[in-house]
């Protein structure tokens, strides 16, 4: 019998300032908010309801916040909190927990628009055949990994926020005999070009 897939959605509770601060230099933080919640609700149109698969929303922040609430309930989706002092350390207790199931793990963010219900479909069908599922970014990381077995190295010392992240998760995969597939590159919405890219195909 296959394992259930868990679809693990990460994304960070809308606070002024503490999110997409990247974009906020150019845009302001009240505008930088707003694109973020546009940019969840997106992801949670296109994901929260994906044949198959049991979607969650993982919050980094407050699990309470009422933006959090109102997405849990618009969306039927459970809100688990993430866990873990930096973003390696808060995927990997998201895949240990769904491995522990067992299911089989997709972690997914919120910043790229072109992760939809197809995309985490084909991750799912990888995973039949591989440890190991990358969704790759333009910028040089991902904004999808997949496992169906334990690899906690994946997650540990990655310079994450470069442009190394990537290429040092596939070294590791490598280093730790790992079965992997690529699937096809995303982008994500970080600077004030992006943003104009993603207003211009919405």
């Amino acid at each position: 019998m296959s394992k259930p897939t868990r679809l693990c959605i990460f994304a960070r509770a809308p606070v002024l300032d503490e999110v997409k601060t990247r974009l906020a230099r150019t845009l302001g933080a009240e505008a930088a908010l707003a694109a973020h919640e546009e940019l969840v609700g997106l992801a949670l149109n296109q994901l929260a309801n994906v044949a198959g698969m049991h979607s969650e929303l993982w919050i980094a922040g407050a699990t309470d916040h009422p933006t959090v609430l109102e997405w849990s309930r618009s969306w039927q989706l459970p809100v688990l909190a993430q866990q873990g002092d930096d973003l390696g350390a808060r995927m990997s207790h998201a895949v240990q927990t769904c491995l522990a199931e067992p299911a089989l793990a997709l972690v997914v963010g919120t910043d790229c628009p072109g992760i939809t219900a197809d995309y985490v479909q084909q991750a799912a069908t990888a995973l039949r055949d591989h440890d190991l599922v990358l969704g790759p970014a333009e910028d040089g990381g991902y904004g999808l990994i997949g496992l169906r077995i334990p690899a906690p190295e994946l997650f540990e010392d990655v310079l994450w926020g470069t442009d190394a992240v990537l290429q040092q998760t596939l070294d590791r995969a490598v280093r730790s005999g790992l079965s992997y597939t690529l699937l096809a590159t995303v982008w994500d919405v970080d600077e004030a070009a992006d943003w104009v890219r993603f207003l211009a195909n919405r």
